[in-house]
């Protein structure tokens, strides 16, 4: 069972700040600068929220968007499920959807569709193959040409799911 996540700190990031961390979320949409810019817009407020176990996360206007681990930036589900999918992404089939959605790691086999832009090291979505329903979020191990010629092994490692203390703690945040 996860642990509960509790609020350590919690403030609005100042001007200059929130500069800073636009730009770290831009390079999460290259090429989609118009979903970007319905994201964020210049009245937009920033909230830099640090939980325990050294977690932090941002809130936009309000809602959980993005998580930082380590020195990636992870997009939550909590976010995604509620907003059409910008980001990299690869489809499973059916039998890998309750695996996925548990935080499985991404089998070679599992996987349906490509997104052929993925790079080694990107943050890519899980998507169920019927309703692009986001199911998880991982790191890609290889990138699109590299996995296309796999048959099997794990390509995807899963950094956030529905249920990790993340997900748990953004399902009651306000």
């Amino acid at each position: 069972m996860p642990k509960d996540l509790t609020i350590r700190q919690r403030h609005f990031l100042k001007s200059k700040d929130k500069k800073i961390v636009i730009d770290q979320f831009k390079s999460l949409f290259p090429g989609k600068d118009e979903e970007f810019a319905k994201l964020i817009t210049p009245k937009t407020r920033i909230e830099w929220i640090k939980l325990d176990q050294n977690q932090v996360l941002y809130a936009i206007d309000n809602v959980l968007t993005f998580w930082l681990k380590g020195d990636k930036i992870i997009p939550l589900l909590s976010y995604l499920m509620k907003n059409p999918n910008p980001f990299k992404f690869v489809k499973v089939d059916q039998g890998a959807i309750k695996f996925v959605s548990k935080g499985a790691n991404v089998m070679r086999p599992g996987i349906t569709t490509i997104d052929p832009t993925i790079k080694k090291g990107d943050i890519v979505t899980i998507l169920d193959p019927q309703h692009d329903r986001v199911l998880s979020v991982g790191e890609s191990l290889y990138n699109a040409e590299e996995m296309e010629k796999l048959s099997d092994g794990k390509v995807i490692k899963c950094v956030h799911s529905l249920t990790d203390n993340i997900w748990l703690f953004s399902k009651n945040f306000d």
